[in-house]
């Protein structure tokens, strides 16, 4: 079932770009967009012996063979479904080949980087995290840097506006090179400004979601994430209140159990919201914190997130993120390498949730613009509904979705897709791509979240709030599996796709932000503005433990 993506091809460039440019070099991640973010605004020529700190992705070996083994791991009826594969033995086959790290490392060293002091390998040799002036990197990569500073928080990065290059006999060995061109995006969540919008409380979506009085911790195998970046914090106290408020009728943890990266005051309201809807929806499940913030913020935060976890052999068996970038903003170099990195975490056993976004259908220009991560084939996306009387649940005005115009539609969902375009009497205005991976996969509710911050409860809107009730979801169904000797669910899509009926199926309304109107409506089925639906936890208990 191997994907289809688009092809970035090498074009040779005689680089002029200052005294110290390359001779010759062939151009990385030609398909980058070098368009500054509207919240950035550049300052200056960085100075020359600014540090750099920049992130060097080597090729896996063995792709083909990861994207076959991750399928047949992830597909109910396979000889190999949930037969996982170890940290050790993931490591042995994808780990990039000897002649690559030395000529990686002997390029590096000719071009005056340390690698042995300013430099840092992962355990398998995939990524090597340097620093250096920027002076040397602009004569290792034939850029030139500059400062930027973002006018929200003063937050101070260096980018490069142009391509970089790397020598033709080096290209074949990388990826990309991280720290060079993306910036870091901020979270966001929006505040509930209606009273109709106070419709979501851990009483309420466990009732919704046939969940009751159900917690886990029956399991100590059991570990559920959230993944947080760009100084987006949660607080201890904040949830303590929220339990305060909001804990009764479920045993729950009174705290995280672990925190990897940075937790510094002061605490954000996305950081608040992930930990606590989490942590009430999966109640009494071990949780962790996984931050990549403070310093990686420089970087490339989503990158550096995804290599410290390919770097650590102990992993949750589900994450929930909220993040995205619109994918016209990113090359395919670099999603190819990121869903390269999810293939990796499924076939560990990992079920990635990532939001859909809060920007509907996203017209720009005529055109209706995907977000990434959520358009990957390889992770779950979890769009959003909103309370309705007389239905329950409706599609979300704010619930992003769409379709891809990278990644091809996998094969399970080719016959949900084909329904919905063929049978739909209101798609919206703008172009798309009718062939590309759909979604969300699936929905929450994320609409009037009550969540506290600095002690206070406020009202909160967003597909940040889905994610993390679906994903706490999962987790109560993996601990289940573990509580009758089976083993999680892994990537989760195969199993939901053949287990629709399991899902509460959403048919009314739109989400918004169309091309002079409407967005992607819900509809019976698969439809990109919900997906399959919201989950139903006895239903899918039911489900798992029957494959």
């Amino acid at each position: 079932m191997a994907m289809t993506v688009l092809s970035v091809s090498a074009t040779i460039l005689t680089a002029g770009l200052c005294s110290a440019a390359l001779d010759t070099g062939l151009v990385m991640e030609h398909g980058q967009s070098l368009d500054v973010p509207s919240d950035w605004q550049r300052v200056g020529r960085a100075d020359k012996q600014h540090v750099v700190p920049l992130l060097f992705a080597l090729k896996h070996k063995n792709v083909g063979r990861l994207e076959r083994m991750f399928w047949n791991v992830a597909t109910p009826g396979s000889g190999s479904y949930r037969e996982f594969v170890s940290h050790s033995k993931l490591n042995e086959m994808i780990s990039p080949r000897l002649s690559s790290v030395r000529k990686v490392q002997s390029w590096l060293r000719s071009r005056g980087v340390d690698v042995t002091s300013d430099c840092i390998w992962t355990k398998a040799r995939e990524y090597l995290s340097c620093t250096m002036s920027a002076e040397v990197a602009e004569n290792l990569l034939g850029v030139e840097f500059y400062t930027f500073v973002q006018q929200s928080s003063n937050e101070v990065i260096t980018r490069a506006r142009q391509h970089y290059t790397v020598p033709s006999d080096v290209h074949p060995h990388l990826d990309l090179i991280g720290g060079v061109h993306r910036f870091p995006q901020s979270g966001k969540v929006t505040l509930s400004t209606s009273a109709k919008g106070l419709q979501a409380t851990p009483r309420s979506l466990r009732s919704r979601y046939n969940v009751g009085s159900t917690v886990g911790g029956k399991s100590s195998q059991t570990i559920q994430s959230v993944g947080s970046f760009l100084r987006q914090h949660y607080s201890k106290a904040d949830l303590k209140e929220f339990f305060v408020l909001f804990g009764e009728g479920y045993t729950h943890r009174k705290d995280i159990e672990k925190v990897i990266g940075p937790n510094t005051f002061p605490s954000g309201v996305e950081a608040n919201l992930d930990v606590q809807y989490i942590m009430s929806m999966g109640a009494n499940i071990t949780t962790w914190f996984w931050s990549t913030a403070g310093s990686h913020d420089k970087q490339e935060p989503f990158l550096q997130w995804m290599m410290d976890i390919a770097n650590t052999t102990a992993i949750p068996q589900v994450m929930s993120v909220s993040y995205g970038d619109d994918e016209s903003s990113l090359s395919a170099d670099y999603m190819q390498r990121i869903n390269e990195e999810f293939m990796k975490q499924g076939l560990r056993g990992m079920s990635i949730l990532f939001a859909s976004g809060d920007s509907g259908a996203n017209c720009q220009g005529e055109k209706l613009v995907p977000d990434f991560p959520a358009s990957s084939p390889y992770v779950t996306c979890v769009g959003g509904t909103s309370a309705s009387i007389s239905s329950g649940e409706v599609a979300a005005g704010l619930s992003s979705g769409g379709f891809s115009n990278v990644f091809s539609q996998p094969e399970y969902q080719i016959s949900g897709i084909t329904h919905y375009l063929s049978n739909s009497s209101r798609l919206p205005k703008g172009s798309f791509n009718r062939t590309g991976r759909g979604f969300p996969d699936v929905a929450a509710m994320a609409t009037g979240f009550l969540v506290v911050d600095a002690l206070i409860p406020m009202p909160v809107d967003g597909t940040s709030c889905a994610t993390p009730t679906f994903s706490g979801v999962v987790a109560l169904i993996n601990d289940q599996l573990f509580l009758h000797g089976k083993k999680q669910l892994g990537f989760l899509n195969p199993f939901l796709y053949k287990n629709a009926a399991a899902l509460n199926d959403i048919s009314r309304d739109c989400s918004g932000s169309g091309c002079g109107g409407i967005g992607w409506c819900a509809a019976p089925g698969w439809d990109a503005a919900t997906g399959l639906g919201t989950p139903d936890f006895e239903k899918l208990v039911k489900a798992a433990l029957a494959e």
